[in-house]
């Protein structure tokens, strides 16, 4: 059992001794508690508290002066606005837990050319089911299908060196494999629901020149445009 017993008296510091015993052996600790002397005054806590303010207030001040020389800052950066980097925009800005956070797409062409209603184009993709629920997910499917779009019940696959072949489809054909979709259609459907989504800029004529990232050792992900501007960010 421990046993406590008090040292000093008058102005002197007043140690606390605490004797533990042991059946093997007896330790004793001698600084454990340090009592001020009586009839000191205590310092001015206001005056200690308004320098740690003030310090504080301080260290704040530079910070955001250094936040602000760093360039614009965003949560999240999107370089590339094809057809992955315009639906990563889109869901990201749709996304509900991200409602509050600010989200920049960069895209070097000039502006956005919208597609031709009258002509098909040559560049096509094979939208499989996990990108055809993110089209329905964002809202863009809707708007696919208005334009132009293709179902594939079936696809086969062979070898030009043997009668080797592979087919896939759903038995009776009872649903798609896949659509062809135009680049195109499904860059302008999801673009126009781009224009919905508040916390999403996009930015035109803007090409990376160079980044740097935090995985690299950088404080904070940096973006230098190819005309000398420097945007910085959380996640890029």
């Amino acid at each position: 059992m421990p046993v406590a017993s008090c040292q000093g008296s008058g102005n002197d510091l007043c140690f606390v001794i605490v004797q533990f015993e042991t059946k093997m052996n007896r330790l004793f600790c001698t600084t454990l508690v340090k009592y001020p002397p009586r009839n000191v005054a205590l310092p001015n806590r206001a005056v200690q508290w308004r320098r740690v303010i003030s310090t504080t207030t301080s260290g704040w001040e530079a910070n955001t002066k250094a936040a602000a020389s760093d360039g614009e800052h965003y949560d999240i950066i999107i370089v590339g606005g094809g057809m992955v980097g315009t639906a990563l925009a889109c869901a990201l800005g749709k996304n509900t837990r991200l409602h509050n956070k600010n989200i920049l797409l960069l895209e070097a062409a000039a502006s956005f050319k919208k597609p031709s209603t009258e002509q098909y184009s040559n560049r096509v993709s094979a939208i499989s089911k996990g990108t055809y629920r993110l089209m329905k997910t964002i809202g863009a499917w809707e708007e696919i299908e208005q334009t132009r779009v293709k179902p594939v019940l079936k696809m086969q696959v062979w070898d030009a060196c043997s009668d080797a072949l592979i087919t896939f489809n759903y038995d009776d054909f009872s649903e798609n494999i896949s659509w062809i979709v135009e680049n195109d259609v499904l860059l302008a459907s999801i673009y126009r629901q781009l224009e919905s989504v508040p916390n999403v800029r996009v930015r035109y004529a803007s090409k990376l020149a160079s980044c740097e990232l935090i995985r690299d050792g950088a404080n904070r992900s940096t973006v230098h445009l190819a005309d000398g501007e420097k945007l910085n960010c959380d996640l890029l």
